[in-house]
């Protein structure tokens, strides 16, 4: 059939006119190769005929309904077609190989190559399981990665923001992120395809700066007392001693407790106090990190019962129907010690900021602080120095303002008016 001018108006007129022995389909005018195929029925779909360079058969494939396809829209993918053709390449194998690959299989690979390594905490790799699980897997498990792109990871990333908060959203944009580029590394992904998650614009994070006034302390303290679990509260006690973070605390081991006695001395010396480390084997750097301990916290875990069946410090079970070897879940417990104490949006980890803040306040360097807290840098220990001096200055800036206006409560003496007429006669 001759070349027709085929074009958005002209497409939905030409009739049903088959050769003889053959289909009908009408050409386009200038692009060689893309058509109109129009069926018995009057069913009408784009086709674009190639030949892969270096052969010499023909090739006629389907693009797609005209009822789905937007004339432009169809054309411009025939170029595509046409343009690989010429270099080789089968345009329709090699899209069916890319949605046979799915966002899904790419996090699968990750999970497995990448989390599983042995530089990874398991903290680290539990978090980032629970981000696909919660938050991602529902809309990209199945999802060909041709089809994700930049506008669907963005529309992603703003649900998930409403729906759970901006650090969330934020933290499962980059862990989606981190794993396209690594299967892209590895031949998982087409390196042609660009990383849709690459888009997105991260939410705006505010550092939070809560902690443990001092104020607060007595509150803190009674309702610390007041819990009935002995593992429970000797955890939560020696998280506030140690500034210790709250998952790599909880899977303490009696076999990584070490206590020495206190070396009593004859008078006038006096006794050098209780002294004692933890080692902490699974922590956020990937280093077991030993931490010195203060007398409250020695007599902490003094106190601590053992159970015979149970390795962990902080047990969570001790009767027959549950493991033994299962150690604590402070989470119930904290929530009621918070609320006793009349401090409801303060959280464990805020415990680890207070410990940096109330050292900063007292003048102790950054350096020192992150040392203590196990701080790679010492970058996150000056914003702790920074909290506890700001809120010594605050406070003195109110102490301030509060002793002005007392001052200027005060009754003042009233001046004396003077008639100078009067005074000269």
């Amino acid at each position: 059939m001759p070349a027709t001018k085929l074009t958005a108006a002209t497409i939905a007129r030409l009739p049903y006119a088959p050769s003889r022995g053959s289909q009908c389909v009408y050409w386009h005018h200038k692009l060689k190769g893309f058509g109109l195929r129009v069926f018995e029925s009057g069913a009408r779909a784009y086709v674009v005929r190639y030949r892969l360079r270096g052969s010499r058969q023909q090739r006629l494939r389907t693009i797609g309904d005209t009822a789905l396809f937007e004339f432009g829209k169809a054309q411009a993918q025939a170029e595509e077609v046409l343009q690989a053709a010429r270099a080789g390449r089968d345009w329709f194998d090699e899209t069916a190989r890319k949605r046979a690959q799915t966002m899904g299989e790419v996090w699968r690979y990750y999970a497995a190559e990448h989390l599983e390594a042995p530089d990874i905490s398991a903290i680290s790799r539990r978090d980032a399981a629970g981000l696909w699980k919660n938050h991602a897997e529902k809309d990209f498990d199945k999802c060909a990665l041709v089809d994700v792109t930049a506008e669907i990871a963005r529309d992603w990333h703003r649900r998930v923001t409403r729906d759970s908060g901006p650090y969330v959203a934020n933290r499962a944009a980059q862990a989606l992120r981190a794993a396209w580029n690594f299967g892209r590394k590895f031949g998982r992904v087409p390196r042609e395809l660009e990383n849709p998650f690459a888009a997105i614009t991260l939410n705006r994070e505010h550092a939070r700066q809560t902690i443990l006034e001092p104020h607060q302390y007595p509150a803190f303290a009674e309702a610390l007392n007041a819990i009935e679990n002995p593992w429970a509260r000797a955890y939560l006690w020696l998280l506030f001693y140690t500034g210790c973070r709250r998952t790599e605390l909880v899977k303490l081991k009696w076999s990584d407790v070490e206590i020495l006695p206190a070396v009593k001395r004859k008078p006038p010396q006096e006794s050098t106090p209780k002294r004692g480390t933890i080692l902490l084997r699974e922590t956020k750097g990937r280093e077991p990190r030993r931490v010195a301990l203060s007398e409250p916290a020695v007599d902490i875990l003094e106190a601590v019962p053992r159970v015979d069946r149970n390795p962990h410090v902080f047990v969570g079970f001790v009767d027959a129907t549950h493991p033994a070897g299962t150690h604590l879940d402070p989470a119930p417990f904290w929530r009621a010690a918070r609320k006793a104490a009349g401090l409801p949006d303060l959280r464990m980890h805020d415990l680890r900021r207070s410990f940096g803040s109330w050292l900063g306040a007292q003048g102790i360097a950054p350096k020192l602080i992150g040392t203590v807290l196990g701080h790679k840098t010492d970058i996150t220990s000056r914003v702790y120095v920074q909290l506890g001096e700001a809120a010594n200055i605050k406070r003195q800036l109110a102490e301030a303002h509060a002793a002005l206006a007392k001052e200027f409560a005060k009754e003042k003496p009233k001046a004396e008016v003077i008639d100078l007429e009067k005074a000269r006669r």
